[in-house]
């Protein structure tokens, strides 16, 4: 499991969203599900709960996403597991699970504002990342999958990393 966390413009925001539930990637959007929003007013909602708060942050939301092994999970069970992460680590939130099939690699992007409905902001710290690592690992053990393990130098990759070994760089 990776996270991104990035000061989001509300143009960016739209476009990550976008991003996450292209119908190429999601087969027509089959694997798509929506969490406390529907998805045609999930920016607007993100960016009302944002400007409610009278956070100095400029960051606006927050992005994750969850790989899992290639050839060891349908698209549809990903998904699930996808839906079932973020409503355990995110149900004061409201997000956007979209699993994209369109790789070879199935893979669980997440989309949520910096501030939820209890008007908190995340925190992004190492303890959240962790957390976001095990409750993962404890899902994909419950279908049989691996899971991503410990994280043995606490260090997340970075946006490059991520998109280098996206592109098999």
């Amino acid at each position: 499991l990776h996270k991104s966390s990035e000061n989001l413009s509300e143009d960016t925001l739209k476009a990550l969203v976008e991003y996450g539930v292209d119908i190429l990637k999601t087969e027509e959007r089959l694997y798509v599900s929506t969490l406390q929003c529907e998805l045609d007013s999930a920016v607007s909602l993100m960016e009302q709960l944002n400007s409610r708060t009278g956070s100095k942050s400029n960051t606006i939301a927050y992005h994750a996403y969850q790989s899992f092994k290639r050839g060891e999970v349908a698209p549809e069970v990903a998904h699930e597991i996808g839906v079932r992460l973020a409503r355990e680590l995110w149900g004061n939130f409201p997000v956007v699970v979209s699993t994209h099939t369109n790789t070879g690699t199935i893979h669980n992007h997440f989309a949520f504002p910096a501030t939820g409905f209890d008007m908190k902001r995340y925190n992004p710290c190492k303890a959240t990342y962790q957390q976001i690592r095990d409750v993962s690992d404890r899902l994909c053990r419950e279908y049989g999958l691996s899971g991503v393990g410990p994280n043995k130098n606490n260090r997340t990759k970075s946006y490059a990393e991520w998109n280098a070994e996206r592109q098999g760089l």
